[in-house]
């Protein structure tokens, strides 16, 4: 079995109902705080050739001149659409780099998910002295660009740290829908690779939260 990230996150589910998600290798990314959710059941992706394109973006996805093939996805609720996007060769089971793709239909404020993000992380810096963080707001355009690295324990004593940066944006849906997107960039370190991570993240940080939010985020269809 990979290594874990064993926190608690949460998930837009609009049954406003508790309800057991998949026990992510790696974690949930999620787009709201509205209900807390404790992760359970993870089934790996596997055979990137069986996983459903739910938001039918046309692959693989590119960032950062790298590119990225679907490699798990999640349709959960009526409303809710989650997909994880690997570069060749890396899985969703343990990657150093991923781009995520969420979006869920509905009234929501923005502002709201993204404090509720916040508060999340704020909670969990008792037990975790890496989680930091800082929220980016782009008057302009009204979105919000949260970029935060945490750690956790990993097998055989080790350690992983991930740094995240999710851009938050009203939904780009075909028809029109209403709703809310989050596109994510994800790197990650593991064991003796930690150090030099956070060393290099400190250099390259701002280049990668600029390239998030320059980012050209593909148009769904639900």
């Amino acid at each position: 079995m990979s290594q874990e990230l064993n926190y608690t996150d949460y998930e837009i589910y609009l049954s406003f109902k508790k309800t057991k998600m998949r026990t992510s290798i790696i974690k949930a990314y999620s787009l709201s705080t509205f209900i807390l959710l404790f992760m359970a059941s993870f089934v790996p992706g596997g055979d990137q050739q069986k996983v459903k394109d739910y938001l039918h973006i046309p692959g693989p996805v590119e960032f950062n001149k790298i590119k990225y093939d679907l490699s798990w996805s999640s349709h959960p609720s009526a409303t809710y659409y989650k997909q994880e996007y690997v570069p060749a060769g890396q899985t969703v089971e343990k990657f150093t780099k991923m781009i995520m793709i969420e979006a869920v239909t509905g009234d929501f404020v923005l502002q709201n998910l993204v404090k509720a993000k916040t508060a999340e992380l704020d909670q969990r810096k008792s037990a975790d002295a890496v989680t930091n963080y800082q929220v980016i707001e782009n008057k302009a355009t009204g979105e919000y660009l949260l970029d935060f690295v945490i750690s956790a324990p990993g097998a055989n004593n080790t350690t992983i740290v991930e740094w995240n940066a999710y851009r938050y944006r009203k939904l780009n849906e075909k028809s029109g829908k209403k709703g809310i997107m989050l596109f994510a960039y994800s790197r990650r370190a593991y064991g003796s690779a930690t150090t030099k991570f956070l060393e290099e993240l400190k250099k390259e940080r701002t280049a990668d939260i600029n390239a998030i939010a320059a980012h050209s985020i593909p148009q769904v269809t639900l």
